[in-house]
């Protein structure tokens, strides 16, 4: 029999079994005081217990299975405010939910803030640029870019939506295409300042020069407003660099690799001192065949050379009131990349059908050697008044080195064997001083002065050739060149911007104005020399016994008639008015004017007889904006924008003769009739944001293209035709544009679409044979789309991310579609770009609270280069070569060339202080 005293100690045993055994529960979320919006990865822990955990991508944490007690919860996040602690009581079988408001740890001076809104650096920090921002514009933040499988800003982009890249001849990315708009519509700005171009021909820049690990984010706006500068129809691209931390930074990454290609083929190295930055003529005002070094022309073979990279950053603020923010960031990449290419190099065509000369087996090993550093220094003079110097600095050299054989696909009876080397190098620099002040009563005052330089060097490409008759059983010596390229591209440059804010009826309004000037100066040498055998018939035992003369009159002076020696100068003067009214507390109207006025001068090296060999060209652009939002409700919007803008022609185009050759026809500008491009562009976008790193975006733009500039033929005599840049009427381009991202607990996918279409007319050289039976080239139209635009683009990234434990997953493919890769200056012969597909991996693995082991492959499934005429290869009308039994494309195309270059792998280690 149970006593009554049994009873109650069995009643307090069940007791305790049950309260530890009921799943008392402690859940919550952690919030952004300053933006309502989640944090992720915030620590939560219990106090005095094992109990810790971080948060998930929406903000939320849950504590299960926890014994009935009273705890003390403690949040803590980088950039916020040192740990908040609550006291919770639960009891048993109860769940006790708790929402964390965080505040961010700035100081706040007037209308002037020390540091950036926290969690600027990350997802949600990108989403909320993207909402809040005027123009409309996707944004890449620092962890993403660091998470991508990318290390420069050009490959990077690729994940953007809308955005496809074209690629150099080593296969990195170089130059964006926005919405099917090549390099000529896109301009690059980094911390919101345009820079120059160190390009040898045109304003575009290589953004393969830019380190991803250098930017706090990187934008691209699809839109303008009157304050942002105008020559931009295809969007803008701005490289936001890191900036001054809350507190001590100091970040550390190391990474080795390998390149796929180098494990079945050796790295051809030169010796890049013997190479002469300077030429003949530069040096001595002349040249004579001695002057002229062989010794880049021997190449070292290295067996599975090593990628390796480098980063540094260190922050921190200075001071009693910590008014004085600095950081530095540097990094370094040396990367190792080869290719395998056969290329069908063209002859004339017959009756409009192709024809080609010979094949050409290529071998290419590249070194890219990568350098950059960033510095900002800001300094809060007082509670109005903030002073911000920033100095950026990229460069890059390329060692490059090909072999190639060639041969008419006939018979082989001769066999030509090509040496190149070359040595590339480019920088450029970027210093400005921004000042920021509170004027009181509603007036605010910023302004830059700023100082650019861009400089590209290409000393001393060198080619050899030699000939093997395969018949005769002979090797004789061919010829030999020597080119010397430098140019340099030097802005100053001076903003400044007033805002007013006022209120009338109730309605905010704000009011902005503001002026630039820019003062542009470029010069442009090119130095070129051939060379043919001394004894013609030579024959050829090694480079260095070779002797080599000068070919034909006038080739050693290389200046002689050259217009690639040219002084460009412009100066731009823009001013602009711009007002932002909330006409209700749904819609929001932003609008204005700019209008830019360009003066360019240039002076060529051209013999005085030679027409045009200097001129000025004046022109005046009026550019008018809006902008219009309307929220549907916190989390979703409607977008409406129209802007003007235009783009001006490269340096190159407006210099009357001597750009170079193409495709056997000499190209050269057009100074006298050459307009400029005007453009007006309509924007329409649908934007959901949940508050997460979740989005959805739906818009459609149309643009309708005034004067585009395009290429064409011209016939200047009875024998001789060139090639020349245009204007022709107007072209049309327009399409939709999808991007969503959307997560499961620990596991998301992003993704967008892009459909373009494009349409352009130019003129064409068109066969017709004519009453004797022969051929004449008369020029005919010839509708197509915009050169490199594809009319379906995407991405789609599976991610994992768990902050628990520290691992961030990425599997991403990028496909691009058919385009338009070369325009040929021939009807119905433009070379076009097959569909590629491009998968790529990386992941970041936390090992401890201070170091990470990352790591990043590219190119998986060795998706190659391809390009091929759209029609089928006719061998009778190419004089019996044929070619059909190594074409691998279907009989309605032609295959003409094939680029492969196989994977890249890379692993690091990463220290966060």
């Amino acid at each position: 029999m149970v006593t009554s005293a049994q009873k109650l100690l069995l009643l307090l045993f069940f007791t305790i079994i049950y309260s530890f055994s009921q799943a008392q529960t402690i859940k919550g979320k952690v919030i952004d005081a300053a933006t309502g919006e989640p944090l992720v990865g915030a620590v939560v822990k219990l106090e005095n217990t094992k109990y810790r955990t971080l948060t998930k991508l929406d903000g939320s944490f849950v504590f299960g299975k926890l014994p009935v007690s009273t705890y003390s919860l403690q949040v803590q996040s980088e950039g916020f405010a040192s740990g908040i602690q609550q006291r919770i009581a639960i009891e048993g079988n109860a769940t006790k939910t708790v929402v964390i408001h965080l505040k961010p740890s700035v100081s706040e001076l007037s209308s002037v803030t020390v540091s950036a809104i926290s969690g600027k650096e990350g997802e949600i920090g990108a989403r909320r640029l993207e909402k809040i921002s005027d123009p409309i514009i996707n944004v890449l933040s620092a962890k993403t870019l660091q998470l991508l499988p990318d290390i420069t800003v050009a490959n990077a982009l690729q994940r953007v939506s809308g955005v496809s890249i074209q690629r150099g001849g080593s296969g990195e990315g170089r130059y964006p295409i926005i919405r099917g708009m090549e390099k000529r519509y896109i301009n690059t700005l980094v911390n919101g300042i345009k820079i120059p171009s160190p390009d040898n021909k045109s304003r575009f820049i290589p953004l393969d020069l830019f380190p991803s690990d250098l930017l706090e984010r990187l934008e691209v706006s699809k839109s303008l407003t009157p304050s942002m500068e105008g020559d931009a129809i295809g969007g803008t691209i701005n490289l936001v660099m890191k900036d001054a931390p809350t507190k001590r930074l100091l970040n550390v990454n190391a990474a080795v690799g390998y390149s796929d290609y180098f494990m079945n083929n050796q790295y051809m190295d030169f010796d890049k001192n013997s190479i002469n930055k300077q030429s003949p003529t530069e040096i001595k005002g002349s040249a004579t065949p001695s002057d002229f070094s062989v010794a880049a022309l021997h190449s070292n073979n290295i067996s599975r050379p090593i990628n390796s990279t480098l980063g540094i950053t260190y922050g921190d603020r200075f001071g009693k009131t910590k008014q004085l923010g600095l950081i530095v960031a540097g990094s370094y990449q040396n990367i190792y990349k080869g290719l395998n290419s056969t290329y069908f190099q063209p002859g004339a065509p017959v009756f409009n059908q192709p024809t080609f000369k010979q094949i050409e087996n290529r071998k290419y090993a590249y070194q890219s050697n990568r350098k950059g550093l960033t510095a900002k220094l800001d300094y809060v003079v007082n509670s109005k008044n903030k002073l911000i110097l920033n100095t950026n600095l990229v460069s890059l050299d390329d060692y490059s080195y090909r072999l190639d054989n060639f041969y008419t696909p006939v018979n082989r009876q001769s066999i030509d064997y090509l040496n190149r080397a070359t040595w590339q190098y480019q920088s450029i620099v970027n210093t400005s001083l921004l000042g920021l002040h509170d004027l009181g009563k509603g007036y605010n005052l910023d302004w830059s002065l700023v100082y650019s330089l861009a400089q590209n060097h290409r000393p001393d490409q060198v080619e050899s050739d030699h000939q093997i008759n395969t018949i005769e059983k002979t090797d004789k010596v061919q010829s030999i060149s020597h080119a010397w390229i430098h140019n340099t591209d030097q802005d100053y440059t001076e903003y400044l911007n007033l805002t007013k804010k006022v209120i009338i009826a109730g309605k905010s309004l704000e009011l902005k104005a503001g002026e630039m000037v820019r003062i542009k100066h470029r010069n442009n040498l090119y130095n070129h020399y051939s060379l043919s055998p001394l004894v013609p018939g030579e024959l050829y035992t090694s480079i260095d016994s070779s002797k080599y003369t000068f070919k034909g009159a006038g080739s050693s002076d290389p200046n002689n008639n050259n217009g690639n020696n040219y002084d460009f100068d412009e100066n731009v003067d823009a001013g602009y008015v711009q007002g932002r009214l909330a006409i209700s507390p749904k819609l929001e109207l932003l609008g204005g004017v700019r209008v830019e006025y360009t003066h360019q001068h240039y002076k060529t090296g051209l013999d005085s007889a030679f027409p045009s060999i200097s001129g000025t060209i004046k022109y005046t652009d009026i550019l008018p904006s809006i902008q219009l939002k309307y929220k549907l409700d916190n989390e979703r919007a409607m977008r409406f924008a129209y802007y003007k803008a235009l783009s001006r022609p490269g340096f190159a185009e407006l210099i009357p003769d001597g750009i170079g050759v193409y495709d056997e026809i000499k190209e050269v500008g057009n100074p006298d009739s050459l307009n400029h491009t005007l453009a007006d562009n309509i924007d329409l976008r649908y934007e959901y944001f949940s508050g997460k790193a979740e989005q959805l975006l739906i818009g459609a733009f149309y643009k309708n293209i005034k004067d585009p500039i395009e290429y064409s033929t011209e016939t200047v005599n009875a024998t001789a035709v060139q090639y020349k840049p245009k204007n022709f009427g107007s072209a049309t381009n327009y399409g939709l544009e999808i991007l969503g991202t959307k997560y499961w607990g620990n596991i998301g996918i992003s993704g967008s679409y892009t459909f373009t279409e494009s349409s352009v007319t130019t003129n064409k050289l068109h066969g017709v044979k004519n009453s004797t039976g022969n051929v004449n080239y008369l020029p005919i139209n010839q509708t197509r789309p915009l050169q490199g635009q594809s009319k379906h683009i995407g991405n789609v990234s599976i991610l994992y991310k768990n902050p628990i434990i520290g691992l961030d997953l990425q599997a991403s493919l990028v496909y691009t579609g058919e385009r338009l890769a070369i325009v040929n200056p021939y009807y119905n012969l433009d070379y076009w770009q097959t569909p590629t597909t491009q998968i790529d991996l990386s992941l970041e693995k936390r090992l401890n609270k201070n170091f990470f082991f990352y790591a990043k492959v590219n190119n998986i499934a060795n998706a190659p280069y391809k390009l091929f005429l759209k029609q089928a290869y006719d061998a009778t009308a190419d004089s019996g070569n044929d070619l059909l039994s190594i074409q691998s494309s279907p009989s309605n195309k032609t295959f003409v060339q094939a680029d492969y270059y196989k994977a890249t792998y890379l692993l690091g280690v990463r220290y966060k202080l």
